[in-house]
């Protein structure tokens, strides 16, 4: 036997111990690659959105390189802890450091190559289907054509060898100072009593709560600002959870002896308790892997789903034209004209309404503001093309201030009484705020609803730069005509037409960039997804001859194999569903912030996509536990 069949024996003899960190690696490979296809498609070049698609896809490919560098490196590690006595009986026999520095490089060459070459072939089989996917969410007329850049191939190719050789070189540096007795050894330590501190553990649950409080309070004028205090807090209080409070919960489940001397509980709580303590650095890389996966899956997932019902709530009508001056409004029917044209063309069924439009002026601490002012009868009109409810009609010595769908704090603080003055007139008013049921006058800072007598004496003795004129649109299925709206709008005279909204503007604008965001980020958030799962098992794994010299003290004293299962089955349960729970609250929270943001609600598009990610973790267990518990049989 040479000493590169030793190697590939010493591969295929830990083959389960290497399944899960194989998969990791290929499904890592696979997207990197998929990715790159995408960026060196010829057939993108032409387009528009080449620059903004590449950027997106070269940021992504940077992220899966960096974090698979590290899921790498820490993977590597684990299992030369776990094969520590292994490499110290070699030493033993004769093997010289040298050789074993060469065998730890061709074992993990020989793991590289393999996941290069199965991560190629498997994005080469799914990679038309995402691009026919890509092409889709850029909403080109056809698909790109199935296309297998060569450039793909080797940028995959050379970035993850290198990338898996520099990682076989520091798993050597680890070992080189390591003496024989210390190989032995292994991954086995002495076990300490765990300790903690109350003081720490209130602490760490004071930066959670707080964090907490933060995300569910944030608006959206604010989200951004508050990001990174959520995050400087939701990091040292979930390290603290587990560090700390853990170990205290244990703890206190101890002194309940009617819970604790239960059938197994005892052997479970005190087990648990030390694997807690001890893996509490794993648990808590998972649950911020897990949380960031499902975060950033779950927002983009949720906010795409709301795209419709945003765009009506921000810009309540479906189109709008708007002319200032009584020279824009005299030329305004011919603009209006070129518009319902355009639809004609595309078959699309509309309805439009007229509505005349002046302005006021008023004084708001120190400073003149311009008001946008329709009657009440145009109101009610508008409310009822949107199938809204209107509200009473404003008395003589009333003004009903529609606020947009981002009201900022000093905006909601509007003045109980206001003075609307204009050429000839001037008029005291009280307020009161109502919902917009249209797009808001952009020349002017507030708009208004007024009675029709009030509104007819200002309109009349209104300045000829102070009349408006607004044609709004009704269109039929609206989404499905976006582009074809979109297209509709840009036929005016900007000079006539000084103000256009739609609906479908926003709608598209929406959609595409969380698509876009989307499309990266989602196979980026399995990744991580994945990685956290793989690191569990790692750590089972390396644990598995320390539980099983366990179990078998255990089966030595009366404990039968049946008991022995549902404790082994339940540690395992605990250590993978502790963190998975964790982090769904974490991203529970994040959820909250986008609903504060949004007018649709996203309880169900979180529900389903916590619900996928819940399934294939539920796999993931069964599929471990199996082999952990199979280990340990066969052992016994």
């Amino acid at each position: 036997m040479t000493f590169r069949q030793f190697a590939f024996n010493n591969v295929k003899r830990n083959s389960r111990q290497y399944m899960s960190y194989f998969f990791s690696c290929m499904f890592s490979v696979a997207v990197f690659f998929i990715y790159a296809v995408i960026m060196f498609h010829p057939e993108i070049e032409g387009h528009e959105f080449r620059e903004t698609v590449q950027r997106g896809i070269i940021a992504a490919e940077i992220i899966i390189f960096a974090f698979s560098f590290l899921f790498v490196m820490y993977s590597t590690g684990a299992f030369v802890k776990s094969r520590k006595k292994e490499y110290g009986l070699l030493m033993t026999l004769g093997i010289s450091k040298g050789q074993l520095n060469r065998l730890l490089i061709i074992e993990n060459t020989i793991i590289a190559i393999v996941s290069i070459v199965a991560g190629v072939l498997v994005g080469i089989l799914f990679a038309n289907l995402f691009i026919m996917g890509f092409s889709q969410i850029l909403g080109l007329d056809g698909s790109l054509g199935f296309y297998i850049a060569p450039k793909a191939i080797l940028l995959t190719v050379i970035g993850y060898f290198i990338m898996f050789e520099v990682n076989s070189l520091f798993v050597v540096w680890t070992l080189r100072t390591n003496a024989v007795i210390d190989l032995f050894r292994g991954a086995r330590a002495p076990k300490r009593v765990p300790r903690f501190s109350w003081i720490l553990s209130i602490i760490g649950l004071g930066l959670v709560g707080a964090a907490y409080y933060i995300a569910w309070t944030a608006e959206l004028y604010n989200i951004f600002m508050r990001m990174l205090p959520i995050i400087g807090l939701i990091v040292p209080g979930t390290y603290l959870l587990y560090t700390q409070f853990s170990v205290a919960f244990m703890n206190l489940l101890k002194k309940r002896k009617s819970l604790y001397f239960k059938q197994t509980n005892l052997l479970t709580i005190s087990e648990l308790s030390y694997k807690l303590k001890d893996h509490a650095r794993l648990l808590f890389f998972v649950t911020i892997l897990s949380a960031v996966a499902f975060t950033a899956s779950g927002v983009l997932f949720g906010a795409l789903k709301s795209a419709e019902t945003e765009a009506t709530a921000f810009v309540p009508q479906d189109m709008t034209l708007l002319s200032k001056g009584e020279g824009n409004i005299s030329k305004m029917d011919g603009e209006v004209q070129k518009v319902t044209d355009h639809l004609d063309e595309e078959n699309i069924n509309y309805t439009t309404v007229t509505i005349d439009r002046t302005q006021a002026m008023f004084t708001e601490d120190g400073n003149e503001k311009w008001l946008d002012m329709i009657s009440y009868s145009d109101y009610k009109t508008l409310a009822e093309l949107n199938g809204t409810e209107v509200t009473k009609a404003p008395a003589d010595d009333e003004i009903f201030v529609m606020l947009p769908n981002v009201v900022l704090p000093a905006d909601m603080n509007f003045p109980e009484t206001i003075e609307m003055s204009s050429e000839n007139n001037q008029q005291q008013v009280a307020v009161q705020t109502t919902e917009a049921v249209f797009a808001t006058n952009r020349h002017t800072t507030y708009s208004g609803v007024i009675s029709d007598q009030l509104y007819e004496k200002f309109a009349s003795q209104a300045q000829a730069n102070e009349r408006y004129r607004t044609v709004v649109f009704s269109i039929d299925n609206w989404t499905q005509n976006a582009e074809a709206i979109v297209e509709s709008m840009t036929t005016v005279d900007r000079e006539i037409i000084s103000g256009r909204d739609a609906s479908a503007d926003f709608y598209l604008l929406m959609k595409n960039s969380l698509s876009h965001a989307l499309f990266f980020g989602l196979f980026i958030s399995v990744l991580f997804f994945l990685a956290a799962g793989s690191i569990l098992y790692f750590k089972l794994y390396q644990d598995l001859d320390k539980d099983v010299a366990q179990y078998k003290a255990l089966y030595r004293i009366g404990l039968t194999v049946k008991e022995m299962k549902k404790v082994a089955t339940k540690q395992v349960a605990y250590l993978f569903f502790i963190p998975f729970t964790v982090a769904v609250i974490h991203a529970s929270f994040a959820f909250k912030a986008l609903q504060n943001m949004l007018q649709s609600s996203i309880i169900l598009p979180s529900v389903s996509l916590i619900s996928c990610y819940f399934l294939v973790y539920a796999i993931y267990f069964f599929f471990i536990r199996g082999l952990y518990i199979s280990k340990m049989k066969q052992v016994m």
